[in-house]
């Protein structure tokens, strides 16, 4: 529905504008177009949604403590967001979430270079090892099932990695230079995956 004015005329109480009921009428309609545009109905607001200072904040089913505010960053030009033509679930970056049926077109991971014996970057994907000698560095626990660190050794020594839960009877695995390696934590140990040197032999257990 369009907008309905109330006319005021075109001085005070010339009797060219809308009569009292008029104007009520017209602030009615106005009022019951707002109210289903919140998802009420003519006579009650929605209790769900509601504008904050900075954001659309939603209720949910429940009238409690509890609300999810929808937020956008300052813009520093003209942004815009498309929702696609389906039905799913918004992927939140620190969620724990399955995709189904998406393309990666490029796939980058956090890296680290460690040069000296201490512990892997947790936070780090792919470990580059690039000192000047031998080093041991300690791998702790992964922090979920299905993670997993790549290493390669730019280093002219032999680096050791020494997992502190590592599946099988050694305590770890080594690489020469130019070697590189992939583990997977099982949720309780690390899993030694594929890996080669130089000569394309494996890495080697220690």
């Amino acid at each position: 529905m369009t907008r309905q004015n109330i006319s005021t005329g075109t001085s005070a109480n010339d009797g060219t504008g809308d009569t009292l009921r008029s104007a009520g009428s017209k602030i009615n309609a106005n009022f019951v177009e707002l109210y289903k545009k919140f998802g009420g109905d003519s006579n009650n607001l929605s209790s769900q949604l509601s504008f904050g200072s900075d954001g659309i904040i939603f209720e949910g089913s429940a009238a409690d403590d509890f609300e999810t505010t929808l937020k956008v960053v300052n813009p520093t030009a003209d942004q815009t967001i498309t929702f696609p033509n389906t039905t799913g679930s918004v992927v939140i970056d620190g969620a724990s979430q399955t995709l189904t049926n998406k393309t990666l077109r490029t796939v980058s991971y956090s890296s680290a270079t460690q040069a000296t014996t201490g512990n892997v970057d947790s936070d780090a994907t792919l470990i580059i090892c690039n000192g000047g000698s031998d080093f041991t560095l300690s791998l702790g626990d992964g922090s979920k099932v299905g993670e997993y660190k790549i290493f390669t050794n730019k280093n002219t020594g032999i680096v050791t990695i020494d997992p502190v839960n590592f599946r099988g009877t050694e305590d770890g695995f080594s690489l020469s230079i130019y070697g590189s390696t992939q583990c997977i934590w099982d949720g309780s140990s690390w899993f030694l995956l594929g890996s080669a040197d130089s000569n394309n032999s494996l890495a080697s257990l220690v």
